[in-house]
């Protein structure tokens, strides 16, 4: 076995792109194969987005009332494919090769933090791992927003390493990548502050001469956005308008840790109702709503974070779209995802050992894990936290595989005569 982690050394960037072209060739069967039925609401919603951004020349549902409910970036993303004539299998193919670039991109950050066989090893979990696989055939902008992460991580780490303009073009690069993925998953704004973080930390001084750049080219974006939001709703409103329903679908008195949107929230909705909100006022009512449970009731709103924090590292979720769930799926989620846990374990515990990049992507996740359990948990958000995961188990693999087969020692170096004394 040690031949073979040997000619897995010798060849691990050939395996990792004969990975991604062939998940690029079955991604895109599948796709083919879904065709264009929609499964669930939120790809419809999505899809109505994009459609009325061509149609109309507006952010809106209805095509007369422009919104910020749903974060913009892959909507807009969409819109592009819807004009230009593609169809959903078009759009779906978007996903495919957000992962085929994802597995390329896992490979060159395994290698950073455990060497070429750990990169290879990183490549062929990314390509194989079935929710993957599954999210990125559906109009949902996990996987793409994970794409974007490690990007923006494996561009700003060049950034640090080279110097003058490619310096600054991975720098720019890097934060327009980050810039991208807040605006299609806001929360991940948390993951540059902390990448920024560790930037300082571990690379300075190249990363004071860098971290302007980024903090620049990431700000562009998402700050048009919010001039934007300002202009046509006339109020602050940072990304989107539904964090208010995110928080009250997770911290009220009849919802539970797995429920998410098949939590009961009725009663809230029909106060809102006869209160005739706007789409601003909406957000904040029940933003309130929610973190006045949450100070009435903590006992109750700190069993209930536990639960959901919990529920993150669950194999199935309650669906609110009826005729989805699948016994055959639950089994794959939980033999797929459990073994990709323990391995993520054995790392985490032994911090002291691993390298500085490793320790920051074991903190992406865990701090994730923190941060979504504010609102409530799904397993397709935490898509891009078990991509994160997978490069950590790889390691752990690699790791196992050696100590398991060590190289053989060649003739005449296995023993050292004891010096004289």
């Amino acid at each position: 076995m040690s031949a073979v982690l040997t000619v897995v050394d010798a060849h691990a960037r050939r395996i990792a792109r004969a990975a991604a072209g062939l998940y690029l060739v079955a991604g895109t069967a599948y796709a083919i194969a879904l065709g264009d039925t929609l499964r669930y609401y939120d790809e419809q919603v999505y899809l109505q987005l994009a459609r009325t951004l061509v149609d109309h020349g507006r952010y809106s549902l209805d095509g007369v009332s422009s919104t910020a409910y749903r974060p913009p970036g892959y909507p807009f993303l969409l819109a592009g494919v819807d004009a230009l004539g593609g169809g959903i299998v078009a759009m779906r193919l978007l996903g495919v090769l957000a992962l085929a670039g994802s597995v390329l991109l896992a490979y060159r950050l395994g290698v950073r933090v455990h060497g070429r066989v750990a990169g290879a090893v990183a490549a062929v979990l990314m390509a194989g791992y079935p929710l993957l696989v599954f999210t990125a055939g559906t109009l949902y902008p996990q996987v793409h927003a994970m794409a974007l992460l490690l990007l923006g991580l494996e561009w700003s780490l060049r950034a640090t390493e080279t110097a003058g303009r490619r310096r600054a073009g991975f720098g720019c690069g890097a934060g327009l990548s980050w810039g991208l993925m807040i605006l299609a998953v806001p929360t991940f704004a948390v993951s540059v502050l902390l990448i920024g973080g560790w930037l300082l930390w571990r690379h300075r001084p190249a990363a004071w001469r860098v971290l302007p750049v980024l903090a620049l080219s990431a700000a562009v974006l998402p700050g048009a956005w919010c001039v934007r939001n300002a202009v046509v709703l006339h109020a602050f409103v940072p990304v989107s308008t539904n964090n208010g329903i995110n928080l009250i679908l997770g911290n009220s008195e009849h919802v539970t840790a797995g429920g998410g949107r098949v939590g009961d929230i009725s009663a809230y909705e029909s106060a809102a109702q006869r209160l005739g909100l706007s789409e601003v006022q909406l957000d904040r009512y029940y933003r309130q709503a929610a973190t006045r449970w949450v100070a009435d009731h903590p006992g109750s709103a700190t069993r209930l974070y536990a639960g959901k924090v919990v529920n993150n590292f669950s194999y199935h979720n309650e669906l609110a779209t009826s005729g989805q769930n699948s016994t055959a799926k639950d089994l794959v989620s939980a033999l797929s995802f459990y073994p990709l846990l323990l391995l993520f374990g054995v790392r985490a515990v032994r911090w002291r050992r691993l390298r500085s990049l490793e320790r920051l992507l074991i903190v992406l996740v865990l701090g994730n894990v923190l941060l979504l359990a504010v609102f409530y948990t799904r397993l397709r958000f935490r898509v891009p936290l078990d991509g994160i995961m997978l490069i950590s188990s790889a390691a752990a693999l690699a790791e196992l595989a050696r100590r398991w087969w060590p190289a053989p020692v060649p003739p005449g170096q296995g023993t050292t005569a004891a010096p004289s004394v």
